[in-house]
């Protein structure tokens, strides 16, 4: 909430330093970066033997990819992007042995895909406001995990490939006549995949997923161009 605050703020603040393009024909070429921790730390009690564990985890995140978009009316476009994504998970729990439970210490996912996606803006005197995406697209998923010693045999390594669709709700600030910037503010993300790897077998679910900024910063940068 901090955060989306920060945001509105600044957003605000700099209004009357902006020149919005969201007319038919602008085309925007831009780039997405995203970024994300998340730290948890206690105790874990196993029933069986009242065996107490201390948890320690710590997963990093980030992701980086070209955006391309044409508006075919006003502040209606369409557009495609590539992202590539990389995640770190580190569990230093400890002896899990004691507790007959297995965590991997290490855990490794790269990740790429493609989509597709539609705009919606609605702007203050076309010149800072909100925009809502409708997306679909296609990715490939790598998957590394390593556990501890006492359960060695559970290292796999796994590919998923998933269908993905959604919708986002971003934040859109325009300080230039040729440069946008925004901030997702949060998104509602569904996901069909299809996993293998080498000791779990085959596997195929569905998620639904609802994040928000608390959860990570997600920003874009963009070119604008085109406009007659």
């Amino acid at each position: 909430m901090k955060k989306l605050f920060f945001f509105i703020t600044s957003f605000l603040f700099s209004y009357q330093f902006s020149n919005a393009q969201t007319e038919k024909g602008t085309q925007n070429l831009g780039l997405d970066l995203g970024y994300s921790y998340n730290g948890s730390t206690g105790t874990n009690i196993n029933p069986n033997g009242n065996l107490a564990t201390t948890l320690n985890v710590e997963t990093t995140s980030f992701n980086i990819g070209p955006t391309y978009s044409y508006f075919i009316a006003n502040n209606i476009s369409i557009g495609g992007s590539l992202y590539w994504s990389g995640s770190n998970t580190t569990d230093n729990t400890g002896d899990i042995a004691t507790t007959n439970d297995a965590y991997p210490t290490t855990a490794k996912v790269t990740n790429y895909n493609a989509q597709l996606f539609a705009d919606k803006y609605f702007m203050h005197k076309n010149k800072i406001g909100f925009r809502v995406e409708a997306y679909m697209g296609y990715g490939v998923e790598k998957q590394v995990n390593t556990y501890s010693t006492s359960y060695v045999n559970y290292d796999f390594n796994g590919t998923d490939n998933y269908y993905f669709g959604g919708i986002y709700l971003d934040l859109v600030y325009y300080p230039t006549k040729k440069l946008g910037l925004s901030a997702k503010l949060a998104s509602l993300a569904y996901e069909h995949y299809s996993n293998n790897n080498t000791s779990q077998g085959h596997n195929i679910g569905d998620t639904l997923n609802f994040s928000s900024i608390s959860d990570g910063l997600s920003l874009s940068v963009f070119y604008v161009f085109g406009r007659k």
